[in-house]
């Protein structure tokens, strides 16, 4: 359970760095590109998990926050790094697309394909499992899959 805590955690915060996006058919390529841009810009900073298939992380008694640099993450489990990576994102989908690449922690070498949607200063993350290769196509949950609710820290 914690290393599905923890790649939900890192999943959250990864959505904001480096991006590869393509424009949609009859899309001009500079609105898709802005629109991955925008939602690039919108994840940097530091996150913190509120709740993980359903259930608070506070009541787990565990912290978690995830902090977001260009195309790179850091994953923070009670105040001790505890997985790296880097990430893509498509924001023209819809809902939007991202990547997780593990480049360290328990799941180092795995890839994690999921779905995202950011309102204000929240973000909700639905993910495969680390080495998953299904990505999830809305928000209704599955077996096997990870839903994350992240705050971003002002």
């Amino acid at each position: 359970m914690r290393n599905l805590i923890l790649a939900s955690a890192v999943a959250v915060m990864v959505s904001g760095g480096m991006v590869a996006a393509q424009a949609p058919a009859g899309a001009p390529a500079a609105a898709s590109q802005d629109a991955t841009a925008k939602l690039q810009a919108a994840l940097q900073g530091t996150w913190v998990v509120v709740a993980v298939n359903g259930e608070s992380i506070e009541n787990q008694g565990v912290t978690m926050a995830l902090t977001v640099d260009g195309n790179k993450y850091s994953q923070m489990v009670n105040g001790a790094v505890d997985e790296t990576g880097t990430f893509t994102v498509d924001g023209t989908k819809k809902p939007a697309i991202f990547d997780l690449h593990i480049k360290e922690g328990s799941d180092a070498g795995k890839d994690q394909p999921g779905i995202l949607e950011m309102k204000d200063d929240t973000i909700v993350v639905f993910l495969a499992a680390p080495g998953g290769s299904v990505r999830p196509k809305d928000f209704d949950s599955a077996d096997g899959q990870i839903y994350v609710i992240a705050k971003k820290v002002k």
